[in-house]
């Protein structure tokens, strides 16, 4: 008989993971809920050995024809192959010349095969790494600092970077050194165009979005006041920001550009879209920015820039805007204030430590019980959905070309979104009537692609529940869920599975390939269930 609410270790674990299974429960009551954590967040650099081989060995179908003898730009030839996943560890300038060389030197195909091998390479990791909390926070910072792929083809192209040195090495470690690894990071210069600001005419888009989404937050935005009217903090430094403030960081971040073939003091510089600091696009008359003088600061480096990443990663209303996305991202719409003001606490004194998330972490779900009392309320997004489905039932994904716009109708997935602020994070946007639909449908057909591979379902149904429609359900259920779902839905399951559609009727006919689509049929209902809609 299934238990009739959650157990606690699973609850904790679906708050920060892509979906607890039975074995994942299993280790943490080995291990204890402080060790298994602890574990998680001293998670070594790179993926584990055993997703590191896996990720080597992908393949993905790649076929372009070469350009018609008329065609005179083009000097590619024909490609029929199935291939590595060769752009996910490739450097920048190659990444970079791909991309710029797109329809002249090679094949559109190859720019569009970057976003697929990073978003395939993001499904793998998402449902396989032994370091789920990592993945779990590596997506929540990818949507943080969110970077839409249809933007900017060029920094689309270098996303393979992005993920690998601006996102993943600092998920768990310093907040500061991830906002100036996001700063100088080839994509995210492009997608909020501070490459091209110069010293004449420095771009505000990314001094805005800096503050207003990625530390201050929109509640610190005062408007067009004064600067001199948003009062101080004891330290001197502005509550707040106001459009003076935008004028001003535009001005200490201009120069942060990329190597783009743009002119330099007389000479070209080189064409690679790497990171550079370029003095002549440098605007030298920044004064004062949130209440701080940038004018006796000089001029000539990126100091500037760096004192105005140390005022707002270390700014008070960092952390509270951030700790309380993070905890809704936990608990959902309405976090338990203890929690927040656990992880704020941390976040601050944890400022510099070199694993001040992994601190903030263990202060938020180890120093209370929340993490295993509070009732699951926040919804799993689609693509949420769909991990845990692959997750819970053993299935094994594999790279596919679709995994960078299966989802793209829903906006949800790997860069999906396309505005700065990042996709919604409350129940109501996943609940609307048409993306439970669309998410219902996609539940059923991702058991039958050819990508997601597992041993046969039937053979993993324990042998005594094959022949009834209640141990059947039963044992999907507790796999899946943990625990009984609504007595209308366990109902509906068992009278749905006494039918001709049944996994008990399948085994009775002695087709295995009906017991299979049956099996299919049966998690993909679980898999619709509000019970297992919600983390």
């Amino acid at each position: 008989m299934l238990p009739t609410s959650p157990n606690p270790l699973r609850l904790a674990l679906n708050r920060v993971t892509f979906g607890a299974r039975d074995t994942d429960v299993q280790n943490v009551t080995n291990l204890g809920w402080a060790g298994w954590v602890n574990d998680q967040l001293g998670a070594g650099p790179g993926d584990d050995p055993a997703l590191s081989t896996f990720l080597s060995s992908q393949i993905m179908h790649i076929k372009y024809a070469a350009p018609a003898d008329t065609d005179t730009r083009g000097k590619w030839g024909a490609v029929d192959e199935d291939r590595l996943l060769l752009y996910l560890n490739a450097a920048t300038p190659t990444l970079w010349d791909i991309t710029r060389s797109s329809g002249s030197t090679y094949s559109p195909a190859e720019r569009t095969r970057i976003r697929q091998e990073i978003a395939a390479a993001s499904w793998i990791r998402n449902t396989h790494s032994a370091y789920q909390m990592r993945e779990f926070m590596v997506d929540f910072w990818h949507n943080h600092f969110n970077i839409g792929k249809n933007e900017n083809e060029l920094a689309t192209s270098l996303l393979p970077v992005y993920d690998r040195l601006a996102i993943r090495p600092h998920a768990l470690g310093n907040f500061r050194v991830m906002l100036e690894a996001n700063a100088t990071s080839t994509s995210m210069l492009i997608y909020l165009d501070n490459w091209v600001s110069t010293a004449a005419t420095p771009n505000e888009n990314y001094a805005r979005e800096i503050m207003e989404l990625h530390t201050l937050g929109g509640g610190s935005y005062y408007g067009t006041v004064s600067a001199s009217e948003i009062p101080k903090g004891t330290d001197g430094v502005a509550i707040g920001f106001c459009d003076g403030d935008i004028v001003q960081a535009s001005r200490v971040l201009s120069g942060w550009t990329i190597l783009y073939g743009q002119r330099a003091d007389n000479q070209t510089l080189p064409n690679t879209g790497e990171f550079a600091y370029n003095l002549t696009q440098h605007n030298r008359v920044a004064s004062v920015l949130l209440g701080v003088r940038m004018d006796n600061i000089t001029n000539a480096d990126m100091s500037q820039g760096r004192k105005f990443l140390d005022l707002i990663a270390y700014h008070p209303a960092t952390a509270s805007f951030i700790v309380g996305k993070l905890a809704k991202r936990m608990f959902g719409d309405s976090p338990p204030q203890a929690v927040i003001d656990r992880g704020v606490a941390a976040w601050k004194a944890n400022a510099k430590a070199g694993n001040q998330i992994a601190q903030v972490l263990r202060a938020m779900i180890l120093d209370g019980n929340e993490i295993m009392t509070t009732p699951a309320t926040k919804v799993r997004r689609p693509y949420e959905r769909i991990i845990a489905l692959a997750r819970t039932t053993g299935m094994v994904v594999n790279a596919g070309t679709y995994m960078t716009s299966l989802l793209d109708g829903l906006t949800d997935g790997l860069f999906a979104w396309q505005a700065p602020n990042g996709r919604p994070d409350v129940n109501a946007y996943w609940t609307a009537t048409g993306a439970t639909l669309t998410t219902w449908n996609l539940l059923f057909q991702i058991p039958n692609l050819k990508e997601f591979t597992s041993a046969p379902l039937a053979s993993q149904s324990p042998s005594d529940a094959l022949n009834t429609a209640t141990g059947i359900v039963e044992y999907w259920v507790g796999r899946m869920v943990g625990y009984q779902l609504s007595p209308n839905a366990m109902n509906s399951l068992i009278t749905d599975q006494a039918g001709s559609n049944g996994v008990p009727a399948a085994v009775k006919s002695n087709n295995a390939s009906r017991v299979e689509t049956a099996h299919r049929r049966l998690i993909s209902l679980i898999a619709t269930s509000e019970e297992f809609a919600l983390r």
